[in-house]
């Protein structure tokens, strides 16, 4: 059986629609794919800083996470900040429209673990969406939570 060239063109259009429309549902983060803009998140001004979220794994061995930011990605070795958690949600204030690398680091008896993650804090402009100047932070969050 064969298909018309425009049948085709159509089909293959509606596969790639269709593919590139999954990618927003399959996105590592959660603010990746949300659709819809929640007005009461609105800076009514274009941010230059915000809060970075941090979660990591507080417990009996590790009752406080060295953590290092690094500005760019791990590679470059820019770092940025480094502090503690003691807590298991950390905040740090950055710059917004940056990439940041934050590094953890765990002990498991006489090992050493080290977790990852990197993320760009951006703002995303929703005016249109939400009728006056709005301004949403978008990333910025890490999860450098030890596996159970």
């Amino acid at each position: 059986m064969k298909l018309s060239v425009k049948r085709l063109t159509t089909k293959l259009l509606l596969a790639a629609f269709l593919l590139v429309l999954s990618g927003k549902f399959t996105a590592c983060e959660t603010e990746d794919w949300v659709l819809e803009v929640n007005c009461s998140d609105c800076y009514g001004y274009k941010p230059d800083s915000a809060n970075l979220i941090i979660y990591v794994s507080i417990d009996a061995e590790n009752d406080s996470v060295p953590l290092t930011f690094y500005r760019g990605n791990y590679e470059e070795g820019k770092i940025d900040w480094q502090d503690t958690a003691t807590t298991d949600e950390f905040y740090l204030y950055s710059k917004v429209n940056s990439t940041y690398t934050v590094r953890a680091k765990y002990h498991s008896g006489a090992k050493v673990i080290e977790a990852f993650d990197e993320d760009k804090m951006t703002y995303y402009n929703a005016d249109e969406e939400c009728g006056s100047p709005c301004y949403i932070i978008k990333g910025g969050i890490f999860d450098l939570r030890l596996l159970e």
